[in-house]
């Protein structure tokens, strides 16, 4: 049930971020076309794109978190044993933990303060801007909980797994599955 609930949530943040990087493309593109050949342009285009970028990366981020495909420096964890790779996830997962607290409180105190502020062109306030930290906040604790639990359960290989060897094992995978992954 959990799981199938993260996968929803996952597939949501991935359309959301597909949804935001085609109309910020749409946005753009229109927008210079209109400019070069009609002098005129999409007058939302600036102001929008610049909102959907800002919430396109902090979406990414969790997501990432989420699919743990983050940058990350494994150097020290693959040079330690078990016990202090476990130590050191859970280390780094308190202080993710706090940096959410951090994001939540600032981005809800940010979210008030601009209320009353607007966008000029697009008339919606700045607490749409200033809001997504909040959202980042609060997501990003889910993966960061996932993760420690996982640590502490002993599953703390596979949070420090080097991208590459991810892909790498996942090739093997589907290679030895003998159908290259496709359905009859």
């Amino acid at each position: 049930m959990l799981e199938r609930t993260a996968r929803w949530i996952t597939r949501g943040f991935e359309l959301l971020i597909v949804a935001c990087l085609a109309v910020m493309g749409l946005l753009v593109f229109g927008n210079v076309v209109l400019r070069y050949a009609f002098n005129t342009g999409i007058a939302i285009s600036e102001e929008l794109s610049r909102l959907l970028f800002v919430w396109l990366i902090f979406m990414g981020a969790v997501l990432a978190s989420a699919q743990r495909i983050h940058i990350g420096f494994d150097t020290l964890l693959q040079a330690v044993g078990p016990r202090t790779r476990r130590l050191l996830v859970t280390l780094t997962g308190l202080l993710l933990l706090a940096g959410c607290a951090i994001f939540i409180v600032g981005g809800w105190r940010q979210t008030q303060i601009n209320l009353a502020n607007s966008y000029p062109v697009l008339g919606i306030s700045y607490a749409w801007l200033y809001g997504v930290a909040l959202v980042f906040g609060v997501a990003l604790i889910f993966p960061v909980c996932n993760n420690l639990l996982r640590a502490w359960r002993g599953d703390e290989r596979e949070l420090t797994q080097d991208l590459g060897d991810r892909i790498e094992a996942e090739a093997e995978r589907v290679t030895a599955d003998g159908d290259g992954g496709r359905a009859p």
